[in-house]
């Protein structure tokens, strides 16, 4: 298990970013497969979680490799850039974000096909870039974005799986399929076809917003009523993600539990120590 935090602010931008991220392997599984990575820069960050899947430590490797190649992906788009992922490049930002999931795609399909252990690998994952007061996430799987405002608790992305495509059929309620046991059942993930196909969302935030990227480990154990209550306690961020995977695992702790907690904070002026 680890935990990390790290603050960044834009040059040019009233808003900062604090971040805090923790993953853990619960209290079933043997090993970890998720992995989680924050990136913070001068004038935007990247915050990326995967879920791996596969055989003996293949998931690990493929959700190792996912965020590895997106951050680099990300960094060099960001290097080409004279000023990199201005508010009016926000279409720019779109196009870094799903090039670096393809680029992903690509690297993880490639280890499957020169490490027999590794046929057939793949990964969840949800990606997020902050630039100034903006927020463009990507994401394929099941691994989700929330985005926490004034107590309330949003989810921003919706699952690939099984289970949401009937109940955007409504051929099954919310509550059915929460008891249905067939969560794991993902329609889209990264590593097992040709070509990626992530869905992207762009969201404005204000101070004193939280986003929270998390693995099924710990969406599958709280719900959205009882994360918003842990986000609501005014405590340091790192202490919410902390609180976030102990409570997953009081409930049960059944598959690997990882989160990144993002903080949108005031930028301090020019005059501020």
């Amino acid at each position: 298990m680890f935990l990390t935090f790290c603050r960044t602010f834009s040059r040019q931008s009233q808003w900062r970013y604090a971040f805090a991220k923790r993953s853990d392997r619960g209290l079933v599984r043997a090993n970890n497969e998720d992995a989680v990575h924050v990136d913070a820069c001068a004038d935007w960050s990247l915050a990326v979680l995967a879920d791996g899947m596969g055989g003996y430590r293949a998931g690990e490797v493929a959700s190792t490799l996912a965020v590895q190649c997106i951050a680099q992906s990300l960094q060099h788009s960001a290097m080409q850039r004279a000023a990199p992922f201005r508010p009016a490049r926000m279409a720019a930002v779109h196009r870094a974000l799903e090039q670096s999931v393809q680029t992903a795609n690509t690297a993880v399909r490639a280890h499957a096909s020169r490490h027999a252990e590794c046929e057939g690998m793949g990964t969840t994952v949800v990606a997020a870039v902050f630039t100034q007061d903006r927020l463009v996430v990507a994401h394929l799987g099941d691994s989700r974005a929330y985005l926490w405002r004034r107590g309330s608790l949003r989810q921003l992305t919706t699952d690939h799986s099984w289970l949401q495509e009937q109940i955007d059929a409504g051929l099954m309620s919310v509550d059915a399929a929460a008891r249905s046991g067939q969560g794991h059942l993902i329609t889209r993930a990264l590593g097992v076809a040709p070509r990626a196909e992530p869905t992207l969302h762009e969201e404005a935030l204000e101070a004193g917003d939280r986003v929270l990227l998390c693995s099924d480990g710990l969406s599958d154990m709280l719900n959205a009523a009882d994360i918003a209550t842990l986000l609501s306690l005014p405590q340091p961020l790192s202490v919410q993600a902390e609180q976030l995977v102990a409570y997953a695992n009081a409930v049960g702790g059944h598959d690997n539990i990882s989160v990144i907690l993002a903080a949108v904070e005031p930028a301090p002026s020019v005059h501020d120590d």
